[in-house]
């Protein structure tokens, strides 16, 4: 790993504390080889940063050793999903690197997807995660695919997921952590619908949120930025909750794709002149009211994701005691 820790240094993106950090923990989240079987002819997934594959950890992975948790022991002796990156020049390492350490710093949450630990071949790292069954966009692309005009749908499971993620997100920001690409494709499900938040790479801290790493900011989706961010490279906490509002849009629009008429060099002139998301025809004004709370162009007039968690809670408890169901169109 010093091969890895010294290309990282060499980049000065890593303050020198961060880096007696890293060797400091180098071995806490180490997978020895033998104990992880990564299966290549079976990929989950492939992006423009990594391809992930269909792996297997032998005995107790790091994560259930180093925490100790009762909810963490499961880690054992169990398949895994398996981040490899297909090189590893300057850019990706600074963003696995930032993965990693954001990772460590989150610790265990019931809502973030777990990093099981980092195993090296060949020099190469390759993170293991916990196995998810499949993420937010693909599954609400899904149900526009299988569902007909006038169809009913509850939608308690959006407000679920929403919570969900609301919480997860206070979590994070509690550790002063900004996310920076929060989208429906960067939230796994499980079988059951937990919903994780996942995919670290952009991720900044909140004391170093003024960033000037213009290889990275390129990187950055820009239909997912905030006005701040768009215009003076400004994240927060609030940043992240502008997002959600857009991740909000593509849950009740089923995947549609936010601003589809607007240039993303056209964006943030669009947006400072007042324009938004339209309301999805398949959410009640209600829900949208809170996208457009998200979206107010002063940070400090959006929700806290603490306020998100609440507001999400109510909404949940409120949807349990009716019957559930509301018409919508998937057609937009």
């Amino acid at each position: 790993m010093d091969f890895i820790i010294d290309l990282v240094k060499e980049q000065k993106q890593l303050s020198p504390e961060e880096i007696e950090d890293l060797k400091e923990k180098r071995d806490e989240f180490t997978i020895p080889k033998k104990k992880l079987r990564i299966y290549y002819e079976m990929p989950l997934g492939d992006g423009a940063r990594s391809t992930v594959y269909t792996g297997f950890i032998f005995g107790k992975s790091p994560l259930a050793i180093s925490t100790n948790l009762i909810e963490t022991q499961r880690f054992q002796d169990c398949k895994v999903a398996v981040k490899v990156p297909p090189a590893f020049g300057s850019d990706e390492s600074e963003q696995l690197f930032r993965e990693i350490d954001t990772m460590k710093k989150i610790g265990y949450h019931k809502n973030v997807i777990c990093m099981l630990g980092v195993c090296f071949l060949d020099g190469k790292p390759v993170v293991a995660f916990e196995l998810a069954d499949k993420d937010l966009l693909e599954y609400v692309q899904s149900l526009k695919e299988t569902k007909t005009e006038n169809s009913y749908f509850s939608p308690k499971i959006f407000f679920s997921i929403l919570w969900q993620i609301a919480t997860g997100m206070q979590f994070i920001a509690s550790k002063s952590i900004v996310h920076r690409d929060l989208a429906a494709r960067n939230i796994l499900l499980t079988d059951s619908f937990n919903a994780k938040i996942s995919d670290f790479g952009l991720s900044c801290s909140i004391d170093n949120s003024a960033l000037n790493e213009e290889h990275l900011l390129k990187k950055l989706p820009v239909k997912w930025l905030s006005i701040e961010a768009l215009v003076s490279k400004i994240f927060s906490e609030k940043s992240d909750v502008w997002a959600f509002g857009v991740l909000m849009f593509e849950v009740f629009s089923f995947g549609q794709i936010p601003y589809p008429d607007v240039g993303l060099k056209d964006l943030m002139e669009y947006l400072i002149a007042g324009n938004r998301l339209g309301c999805p025809q398949a959410t009640t004004e209600e829900i949208y009211e809170i996208m457009m709370e998200c979206w107010k162009e002063d940070p400090e007039g959006r929700p806290t994701f603490e306020t998100l968690t609440n507001v999400f809670h109510e909404i949940l408890e409120k949807a349990s005691q009716s019957y559930g169901y509301v018409e919508g169109s998937m057609d937009e």
